[in-house]
């Protein structure tokens, strides 16, 4: 008779569901969204929504989500904070960004828009 592992034993009883001592909680997080925007132009130079895809960085973190025609985007992400770029095909192959740092706090939903300035 072999006597397993403490560790192997656990994990057997992980995957058959029969303990809850796998289910430690991860990270906590929050949500992180916003809009994709056009802004600025020719007269009334109102915001417009756009297309494209956002990125995401943080500490050991980097997300691409892709926007869609609404201009919407939404992202779960650890806790902490993050810089948002966006790019769009109606931008050509401008940079679009946040004004400022995301902060995303656990449990929490967070705006960030992104937006692509026109002259």
């Amino acid at each position: 008779m072999s006597i397993l592992p403490a560790r192997l034993v656990l994990a057997a009883a992980c995957i058959a569901g029969l303990t809850a001592a796998c289910s430690a909680p991860g990270p906590a997080g929050g949500t992180l969204h916003g809009h994709l925007y056009g802004i600025g132009g020719p007269a009334p130079g109102l915001p417009r929504r756009w297309p494209g895809t956002v990125t995401v960085t943080g500490s050991g973190i980097h997300r691409e989500v892709t926007v869609g025609p609404g201009g919407t985007y939404s992202v779960t992400l650890p806790a902490g904070s993050y810089a948002v770029v966006g790019h769009s095909p109606r931008y050509g192959a401008g940079l679009c960004r946040t004004p400022g740092v995301a902060k995303v706090r656990s449990g929490h939903s967070a705006t960030a828009n992104v937006l692509c300035q026109m002259r």
